[in-house]
C-alpha cells in the first residue's frame, strides 16, 4: 500500500497508511538529531488540563480552534469537562516547572497529538495532526540565540531531505489575535519564523517554525532562571504529517524510487 492519508467521514481528520507512518517514523528520527543525546523526551496525551489552556489565554485567543471535552456528570446531566484537546506540544511543558528556579538553562522534546477546530480542509491543514517540539528555558539572549541556531539547523535538514523552504516572519499565536499592536510588534521583532513547504500543488504551508515567546510563560508559570529572573522560553516546532506530505509531493509516492540520501536519513527499506 502506497503512503497515504485515508479521508474519514470527518473533514481534516485522516487515518494513515503503514508507509506513511514509516515516513513518519523516519522523521521522528531525524528530527531527533536537533537536540542533544541527553535532551529528556515527553510524549504528551491528546488532551491537556483546561485550567491550563485558560492560564495561558488559549480559550480567549482562539476560542474558534479550541476543543473542548464534554462529559456525563453522576447526575446524568452533560457539562464541560476539566480536559480540552492539546492545540500544541509545548503547551504541556511550562506547568512542569511552573515554580521552579531552574539550575540552568532547560531543554525538552515533545511529541504530540494535537487538535484544531480548523475552518478549512485543505491537504495539510489537518485538525487532528501530531507535533514535535523542542522547547527551551533559559535567558532571553540565549533563547533567541539557540532559536536561531536550530532554525537554521532544521533548514539544513530539511534540504537534505529535498525539501525547498522558504522562511516567513508571522505573527506568534501564543500571543492571541485580539491585540493588533502587539502582534504587529512581534512581527517587527520576528518573533515567530516559518519555514514553508509545498505540500500539494500550489499549496503551500508552514512545515516548521521557529519561536521566541519573550518571558510570557516564564511570568505565567513563575518559572525563574538560576539569577531569581524571570525565565525565557523558545520552542522549534514540527509538523508530522504536513512534513510527510511534503516529502510525498517532492518525491513521489513510490517511496523506494526516493534519492537514496533521503531514504537513508529516513531510514527507509531499500527497493527490492
Amino acid at each position: 500500500m502506497k503512503p497515504a492519508l485515508v479521508p474519514t467521514p470527518a473533514a481534516g481528520v485522516h487515518l494513515s497508511t503503514g508507509g506513511f507512518e514509516a515516513v513518519v517514523h523516519g522523521l521522528a528520527s531525524a528530527l531527533s538529531t536537533l537536540a542533544a543525546p541527553d535532551v529528556p523526551r515527553l510524549r504528551t496525551p491528546p488532551v491537556i488540563a483546561r485550567q491550563t489552556i485558560e492560564e495561558v489565554g488559549y480559550h480567549e485567543s482562539f476560542p474558534h480552534l479550541l476543543g473542548r471535552v464534554f462529559a456525563r456528570t453522576d447526575g446524568g446531566a452533560l457539562a464541560e469537562s476539566d480536559l480540552v484537546l492539546l492545540p500544541a506540544g509545548c503547551y504541556c511543558v511550562y506547568p512542569v516547572h511552573a515554580g521552579e528556579r531552574l539550575h540552568g538553562p532547560t531543554e525538552v522534546s515533545v511529541e504530540a497529538t494535537c487538535f484544531r477546530q480548523e475552518a478549512h480542509a485543505e491537504p495539510g491543514r489537518l485538525r487532528s495532526f501530531r507535533m514535535r517540539e523542542f522547547v527551551r528555558l533559559d535567558t532571553a539572549e540565549r533563547c533567541l540565540a539557540w532559536r536561531d541556531d536550530r532554525l537554521a539547523a532544521a533548514r539544513d535538514l530539511l534540504a537534505e531531505l529535498g525539501l525547498e523552504t522558504t522562511s516567513e516572519v508571522a505573527s506568534d499565536p501564543f500571543f492571541g489575535r485580539g491585540n493588533r499592536l502587539l502582534r504587529k510588534l512581534q512581527v517587527e521583532r520576528e518573533l515567530k519564523v516559518e519555514l514553508c513547504a509545498e505540500v500539494a500543488p500550489g499549496q503551500r504551508q508552514a512545515v516548521a517554525s521557529g519561536n521566541y515567546h519573550t518571558d510570557q510563560f516564564g511570568r505565567l508559570f513563575a518559572i525563574t532562571g538560576p539569577d531569581g529572573a524571570v525565565a525565557h522560553t523558545a520552542c522549534l516546532a514540527f509538523g508530522y504529517e504536513r512534513l510527510a506530505l511534503a516529502l510525498l509531493h517532492r518525491h513521489g509516492e513510490e517511496t523506494g524510487r526516493w534519492p537514496d540520501r533521503v531514504r537513508k536519513t529516513l531510514d527507509l527499506e531499500a527497493p527490492r
